[in-house]
Formats: structure tokens, sequence, C-alpha cells
């Protein structure tokens, strides 16, 4: 193979293998897999796969391996990431990668095979003038992988600037004479404070890091160049050739002159040119995936007569979240949820909190302000979704005591009956929400609970619908022995599940929640969760791209862009979907005085809509209609009178400097960075339709139309708007409008449409009586 990793970092290492008997030797290095022939026999911490064609995975360091080809033809990619080329993009030390095809099938590894066979067709059909290629194609790699299925732990998420501050200035000057006191007053903090602290943080002491660091740099050195080990020494911090010498035999078990001595070996092994049959191999392999470089176009011709149309099933305006119940009473959040519905027509107004002791008055039998909030619910035309024990300003109704809980819940039932009566409250929803499924105590207290309140509710209101609880939907768990064994006794009438891209892993013996970066994470969740084919309906109650109230690609044109996508991804899989969150206003927010903030809402605190409102409103124009078609990124639908509509979008996933960054610390100026501009070209043909004249509306939003946040920066992101300003910004505030007229004479409209990131669309098209 081609030796030109060598030029990013001599610790790295890029092979096609034949037969192989591997183990994890080194613990700093990370590998990925690609079977491309045969099968293998692979144990990963005790586990036991079979890798067969197109399995992918990464062990990651200090991931205790051991993979071994079986009998017969076998070829395997093996590309083994070194810490300090991982380094070069982000802190290494709080990364890991949630990658393995064969004990995750729920996610989307194509893009990483496909840079993968790119990497090895140079590789196998080197020359010089492709150098500069091949080492964009390794950085894309990474990238990809970083990207899609980095994840942080929360270590990293907490992480002291002050301590990546000190990491970054070794990493710079670890050849110099550098000590703990240098690096307290960089940071300006006390030495004995700063040891301890940067123990806490790394897990080890300042002395150990930066001899640490120092050996990454003389291993490059030792490998890479003919420096004596004297000078190899000297060269990366090490005044003391015997320090270097200990410091390296504890690590590789092997001096450093007999460490580069076996290594030359190994790299004259490495290097041997790949065989014949490894290329015909390769080439199979190739073939038999169809892997050419896909352009930027996408075609797509629908011949009408052959369509069999099905009923838009409008599951996305379902759940309106509105917040904490005593918000209802605020006037200004009433206008909000007054916008909402006029535009969108929710069925359900979900709140929860509802019997704290300030709503419920100190004897907790007051329901003067319960009748408020749910009266208001009601003469916005929504349905009660009440949900309980949710967490709420560290409120929780699990808290009262079973007695208490037991007659607020009698009273209440009794009071619903005689003030709204049977008929009107059958639709009603209660939901009992289960804060931490992993938690075993927590899992029997919230059986206890549930059981409680549902009969108690149910011996007065027998037809209102009870049910759970909110579940996060993971792969941590075995869901169906979970809702049919540890939940066992209680009688759900429907099950809600939260859907956020984050996962939580057990790290160093703590529990820690991390981000995924994978882009098809809330299809493939609810993929799980209809695979335990539940009897009851199934209610995604909460979903988003992040829990996080000031991230600020919640005010971007990406969220409009994922909000299509999801729905697209979604809507037809489950009984109902509640976006997370309905206004802004019904969060805090530490930035209070600014126009956007990061907020999860729709709308804004002023009742501004972002694209994510947008990506909504588009939706909406496509209840009652009849589905023709759908992919990942169309939706075709129709009329009964030849009219049609055409939604799109191009979302663009985050790269990896997004996801190696706080969520809730992003800056303003820096959004843009975490996407790529480019443009995409849709060719959309109609065949079979009547012949005629037709009109052609397109509603876009992009860069420039209906984005608030880029609106803003017109104003330099100013925090001291006048009313005059909002009313600007409000009717500056839309997405582009055109119109066409068109004439069919073959039975066929061609349709172009140019996409650039993040942009979405609906295009209506109606024959002209």
């Amino acid at each position: 193979m081609s030796n030109i990793i060598g030029y990013l970092d001599t610790q790295s290492d890029i092979q096609l293998m034949s037969d192989f008997n591997l183990s994890h030797r080194d613990l700093r290095k990370t590998e990925l897999f690609l079977l491309l022939k045969g099968t293998a026999n692979l144990k990963l911490e005790e586990v036991d796969y079979v890798m067969r064609v197109d399995d992918l995975i990464v062990i990651n360091k200090h991931e205790e391996f051991l993979l071994k080809s079986q009998a017969g033809d076998n070829l395997l990619f093996r590309f083994s990431i070194s810490d300090f080329l991982l380094s070069q993009a982000f802190d290494a030390e709080h990364i890991s990668f949630n990658c393995n095809s064969i004990a995750k099938t729920n996610k989307n590894y194509e893009q990483l095979r496909r840079n993968i066979v790119t990497i090895i067709e140079l590789l196998l059909f080197e020359n010089e003038r492709t150098n500069f290629l091949q080492l964009s194609k390794i950085y894309k790699l990474l990238n990809e992988l970083s990207s899609l299925f980095s994840i942080q732990n929360e270590a990293g998420l907490n992480h002291d600037e002050r301590i990546s501050q000190i990491t970054r200035e070794i990493k710079q000057r670890y050849y110099e004479k550098v000590t703990l006191q240098d690096m307290a007053e960089l940071v300006h903090m006390d030495g004995a404070y700063l040891s301890k602290k940067f123990k806490e943080e790394v897990g080890l002491n300042f002395k150990d890091y930066l001899s640490d660091v120092r050996l990454r740099f003389a291993y490059r050195d030792l490998l890479s160049s003919d420096k004596s080990i004297t000078r190899v020494a000297v060269d990366n911090g090490f005044f003391s050739v015997n320090a270097f010498n200990k410091k390296f035999k504890d690590v590789y078990n092997s001096t450093p002159s007999e460490y580069r001595q076996q290594n030359k070996l190994e790299e004259e092994l490495v290097l041997t040119q790949p065989t014949t049959e490894m290329k015909a191999h390769y080439q199979e392999y190739k073939d038999s995936k169809n892997l050419a470089v896909g352009g930027k176009e996408f075609k797509l011709e629908l011949n009408f007569s052959s369509l069999e149309p099905r009923l838009v099933k409008d599951t996305w305006r379902s759940i309106l979240n509105i917040g904490q119940a005593e918000i209802v009473l605020k006037s200004n959040l009433k206008e909000h949820l007054a916008l909402l519905q006029r535009k969108l027509e929710f069925k359900y107004g979900r709140i929860w909190a509802l019997f704290t002791p300030k709503i419920l008055g100190e004897d907790s039998y007051h329901f003067e302000s319960v009748d408020e909030i749910l009266d208001s619910l009601l003469e916005l035309g929504l349905i009660p979704w009440i949900s309980l024990n949710k967490s709420a300003a560290n409120f929780r109704e699990s808290e009262y005591s079973p007695g208490n809980w037991a007659r607020i819940m009698a009273s209440f039932s009794t009071h619903l009956l005689n003030r709204y009566g049977r008929q009107r409250i059958k639709n009603w929803r209660v939901e009992i929400v289960l804060d931490d499924y992993q938690d075993e105590e927590v899992s029997t207290n919230y059986r206890d609970f549930y059981q409680r309140t549902t009969t108690i509710l149910r011996q007065t209101l027998p037809e209102i619908e009870i049910g759970g609880g909110n579940f996060p939907a993971t792969t941590d768990i075995d869901l169906a022995h979970f809702l049919e064994v540890e939940l066992a006794g209680c009688q759900f009438d429907f099950y809600s599940f939260g859907l956020f891209p984050y996962a939580s892993k057990l790290v160093r013996e703590k529990r820690n929640l991390q981000r995924i970066s994978d882009p098809d994470f809330l299809r493939q969740q609810v993929k799980l969760i209809n695979e335990v084919k539940l009897e009851k309906p199934v209610y995604i109650s909460e979903w988003s791209n992040t829990v996080s109230r000031s991230n600020l690609l919640n005010d971007s044109l990406y969220k409009g862009a994922f909000m299509v996508k999801s729905l697209l991804d979604l809507f037809e899989e489950v009984a109902g979907l509640g976006y997370w969150l309905g206004t802004d206003l019904a969060q805090k927010s530490h930035k209070g005085a600014e126009l956007l903030s990061g907020g999860s809402g729709l709308i804004n605190k002023n009742g501004l809509a972002k694209p994510a409102m947008t990506a909504m409103i588009f939706f909406n124009q496509l209840i009652g209609l009849k589905i023709l078609y759908k992919d990942d990124y169309h939706l075709v639908c129709s009329t009964e009178e030849e009219e049609f509509f055409i939604l799109g979008h191009q979302y663009t996933h985050p790269n990896s400097l997004y996801f190696l960054k706080d969520e809730s610390q992003l800056k303003l100026n820096e959004v843009t960075n975490f996407f790529k501009e480019e443009e995409f070209l849709d060719q959309i043909i109609l065949r079979d339709i009547p012949n005629g004249n037709y009109e052609l509306r397109m509603f876009s939003c992009l860069k420039g139309h209906g984005d608030l946040l880029e609106e803003w920066a017109n104003f330099n992101y100013s925090s001291n708007l006048r009313a005059s300003d909002l009313s600007y910004l409000d009717a500056k505030n839309n997405h582009l409008q055109t119109l066409e007229e068109i004439e069919v004479t073959d039975k066929s409209l061609v349709l172009q449409k140019i996409k650039t990131t993040n942009e979405f669309y609906l295009i209506n098209i109606i024959k002209r009586q």
C-alpha cells in the first residue's frame, strides 16, 4: 500500500489485508475496519460478532478486540488512526466513535463506505500526481467519521476552557522547559488548584500529560527521521536520554532503538504492493455495490397513471407543546398560542406541572387556576393533553405523599366530570412521564405511581385516555422487555416517546449524556419502536435536534430543513407528533434582550416566525391531499381536481465542527461555518397529466428569504430593537414566492429547481380552467 499517510502522521496506517489475525496492541489508536470480501470473527469487549461483507466498525482506543479472518478469500480495509492525527482537529481525549454496523444496523454507513472506496481506488492505482488528492480523501473520511459518528462525553462538554488552553499551549511548546507554574500564570490560576483541576479534567497529572505529549512527537521523529536517539529525545523535550528510554519502554515494551528497527521491518511488510488477487477482490466489491461518485443532480420521473394514492396523515400537528401550565395564564403567551393555532390548528395542547402547590393553593383542592388554564386551551380549540410527573422547576407530582396525591386526583376527577361532562373530556389525554428509565428504583416507583394514579382517575372518568410515559427512544434498552416486563401491570391506552439525538453511555462508571451525530437517528429510532409492535397508538410527544434552549441552530435556516426532513421520515410512522416547542416564551433565557437566543420555539419571544414555523406551514398545505410519491427528499401530493403539490428540501447535516462545540455556547457569526454552501439541481418530470395551461407557484425558504436570523444580521444583531424595527423584520421575514405559467402539450411537465444548502420549498401546480 501507499505510504502517503506518512505525510500526515507516522503513527497512523492504512492497509488492505487478505489474511489477518489482529488485536489491539496500541491503546492510543482508534481502528476502523471495512470488510470487502469474506467473513471474519470479531470479539469486542467480550462480545462476539461475525463480520460479513459491508460490515463497518470503529474500535475506540482502550477497547479490547480480536479480529481473525475465516477460511477462504478475504479482503479487509484497515485504518489505524492515532491520537496524534485526531488531535489535529479536536480534543481526542474526550471523543469516541459510535460506529458499528453489526450491532447498530439503524444508522447510515453508506457515505463512509463510499469514502473508503475512493481512498482504496487511489491507493491501488496511485501515482505521484494523486498524492494531494489522496491526502484530501483521507481528511474527508475523518471528517465524515467525526460528523456522523463521533460522541463527546460529558467531561468533554463540561471541559474547562482554561484546561483546553493549557493543553494547546503544551502541544505548541512541548520541546521547551514547561512547568506547572508557567501554565498557572498563563491562565491566572493558583498552582495547587491547577494541579488538582488538571488531574480531574484530563485524567493525568500535569507531569505525566506533558511527558505523554513529548513521547507522541518523539515517536513520530523516531520513525520518520534518521536522527540519533539522543537527538530525538532532546528535540522533543526530554532533557535526559535515560528518561526518554524509560518512558518509551513503559509504553511500548521495548527501547526506542529496538522499536525503530522492528517498525522498519513492519513498514517494509506493509508497503508491499497489493496482489492481483487483492485488486480483483476489490473490483468485485466495487462492481457489486455500483459505487460511482455521485453528482449533485437528482432526477425524478413520475407516471401518474401508475401511482396508487393514499391519504395524507396530518400527524405533524397533533400536539402543541406549550410548557408549564402556569404560563398559560400570561396574556402574551395566550397571544402566541392564538397565533400558532390560527396558522397551524393543532389538535392537542400539551401542558405539565398543572398540580403545583402554587396553582392548587395551600390546601391543594382549589381548582380555579386549573379551570382557567384548561378553559384557555379549549377556547383556542385545543384538547387538553395533561402530562403528569414531568420535571419542572424541581417539581414532580410523584413527590406528593401517596395519601395526599390520591385525594388530589379524586377531587380533580370529580371536578372535571361536574364542570365539563363526560362527552367533552372523553378525548382528553393524561400522560404520566418517566424521567429515568435506566434507574431500576425509579422504574419501580414509576410503575407504582402510574397504577395508583390510573386507578383513581378511571374510577370516575373511565372514558379518559391515560398513557405514558414520554419514554426516551434509545437503543440502550430492550424496549419490549422494558414495557412488557418491567412495567407489567401498567395499562397504557397509548404510548408516548421523546425523540432527541442523544445517547446515555457509561464512562468510567458514570453515565454521561452524549450527542449523536447520525442524521437519520430519529427515523431509525421510530423504526425500532415500531418493531416492538405495540398494540396501542404511539405518539412522539417531544422531538427535536437538541434539548438545549440556547442552541442558535434552533433559529437558523438549518432548523427548517431539519423539520422538513424529519417530518418526511416520521409523519406516516406514528399516531401523532409533538415538536419541541411552540414558542420561545415558554423557556427562560439568559439572553432576554436578544431577538433570537437559540430557543426551541417555532416562533420567537416577539411572535416572529422562524424557518421551523415556515416548515410547518408548508406541511399544512398538504392537509386533505393524497400522496402520490415519497422519498427522502420529496413528497408529491394531489387533490381530486388536477392540482399537485411537491414538497422538497436540501437538508445539510452539520459538519464535525458543530459536534465538537458546546451547543449552548455557539456564536451568532459562526453558525454558517457548520454547513458547506452548495447548489443542487432537482429535475422532476410529471407524465400522464392532462394537457392544458398550468399555473406553477413556488414557495421557497432559503438564504435571504424567510431566514429571520439572517435578517437580524442586517441589524448587526442589535439587542436594542424598536417596535418599528420589529414591524419591519416581521414584514421582511417572508419566504420567496414566484409564479410561472406553463402550457402542457404532450401530457408531460418538466420542472427544474436549483436548491441551495438547507433550502426547503413547496411547489403548487394547478390547471387553469
